[in-house]
């Protein structure tokens, strides 16, 4: 873990200052579709066409309670279908892509809009859903994860409603704990890293790394890439792009 500590300290004087113009840059190729909603499948997937063609569309950046699973809906589910029935049934809709266009069951990886409603966003805020931050999909992952806070301390929807549920299985697609945080001293930095983090304004004492860092780390471009990084390394131009967004969102 000192390893992974290291190694996000040193990404961060390589990668912060030029982050916001890459981000900036990547979110200028995004595609930007509209499409008929024609079934609502669940709380966080529909069936659409665009222009006369069959798709199935994935919300980005969300997860909402699994209404098949073990033959029962879990806790919430019925009700998250329910409003997203009641959001985008029949609606022309725009679709946004982020960085991948499909999941590995083919389905268009898209952020849904009715006229300037942000579904992803409204979802989550109303307690329906809850964040899902997969790299390198997480253009909007700030705007979602606020709104689950928020959800959260306000115990709307799902947080209130499946508090009580002793299944694990709804546990982890309801009321998902925060993860432990890592501390890093800072009198420990090398003087180095310390004036680095100094010039770019960053305040170390606030730098915590949590599990959820380290693993998306290592998904987003390979445990070998972060050994090697770590030991010296210059990321590349697309590793610190899918870094930063790991950074960022945890």
């Amino acid at each position: 873990m000192e390893i992974i500590i290291s190694f996000i300290l040193a990404f961060i004087a390589f990668w912060f200052g030029g982050e916001q113009a890459q981000l900036d840059s990547a979110r200028d190729r995004v595609v930007a579709e509209t499409a008929t909603v024609v079934r609502v499948i669940d709380g966080d997937t529909i069936a659409v066409t665009i222009e006369g063609q069959a798709e199935t569309v994935r919300y980005i950046g969300i997860d909402t309670p699994e209404p098949y699973r073990d033959g029962e809906p879990a806790c919430y589910a019925e009700e998250a279908t329910s409003r997203n029935i009641e959001l985008v049934a029949g609606e022309q809709v725009r679709l946004v892509s982020d960085s991948e266009d499909r999941d590995k069951y083919d389905r268009l990886l898209r952020y849904v809009y009715v006229d300037e409603s942000f579904v992803n966003e409204q979802l989550v805020a109303e307690g329906y859903a809850t964040t899902l931050h997969i790299a390198p999909n997480t253009t909007e992952a700030q705007t979602l994860q606020q709104a689950e806070d928020t959800a959260r301390e306000e115990q709307l929807g799902l947080w209130v409603a499946c508090r009580d549920e002793s299944s694990a299985e709804s546990a982890k697609a309801a009321v998902v704990p925060k993860p432990e945080t890592i501390e890093i001293d800072v009198n420990s930095l090398p003087a180095g890293q310390q004036r680095v983090l100094d010039t770019l304004g960053v305040d170390a004492s606030s730098v915590t790394i949590t599990p959820e860092t380290v693993a998306c780390a290592e998904d987003a471009i390979g445990a070998d890439r972060v050994a090697a990084i770590t030991a010296g390394d210059t990321p590349g131009i697309l590793e610190g792009i899918k870094l930063a967004n790991c950074y960022r969102t945890n």
